[in-house]
């Protein structure tokens, strides 16, 4: 082969890499932070989610104790929130969601305590009805932290 081709192509095929090894790069880049906001974004969906979640729950359990079901939106804003959980929570987040709403149900449906009750009940048992749930949620978030950071480094 000619010693001037062989510089030619050696050049050109520099050329070539020089130019190509940076578009690749970014291209890798953007892919990852792409993929980091994403997983960022749904970890921020999830958590707020689960504060409301939780917030509308306890509430409601707390109402529960002591008063009849007066309004049926307050249930079915926990049943939306249990479906919104169903989109795309852990499969054992949403059966500590579900088995919540069944316990909620059944207060409902049982005599109404007094406030001297609820303050027994709550120094003897300490009752956390939304324990599990948030248990399970914080699981699930450190499970999505872990691969999230894993993913970055």
């Amino acid at each position: 082969m000619d010693s001037t081709l062989t510089s030619v192509l050696a050049a050109l095929s520099g050329s070539i890499i020089g130019a190509t090894t940076p578009v690749l790069s970014n291209f890798v880049l953007q892919r990852s932070v792409t993929q980091r906001e994403l997983t960022n974004r749904e970890i921020a969906q999830r958590e707020e989610l689960y504060s409301e979640f939780i917030r509308q729950g306890t509430a409601c359990y707390a109402k529960a104790l002591s008063q009849s079901l007066d309004n049926i939106e307050e249930l079915a804003m926990i049943y939306a929130l249990v479906n919104r959980i169903r989109l795309f929570a852990s499969s054992s987040v949403l059966e500590a969601a579900d088995a919540f709403v069944r316990d909620l149900v059944e207060r409902y449906g049982e005599n109404n305590m007094s406030i001297d009750q609820i303050t027994s009940l709550a120094l003897k048992q300490h009752p956390d009805p939304l324990n599990d749930f948030a248990l399970k949620c914080r699981a699930e978030l450190r499970r999505l932290y872990a691969q999230s950071s894993w993913r970055s480094t």
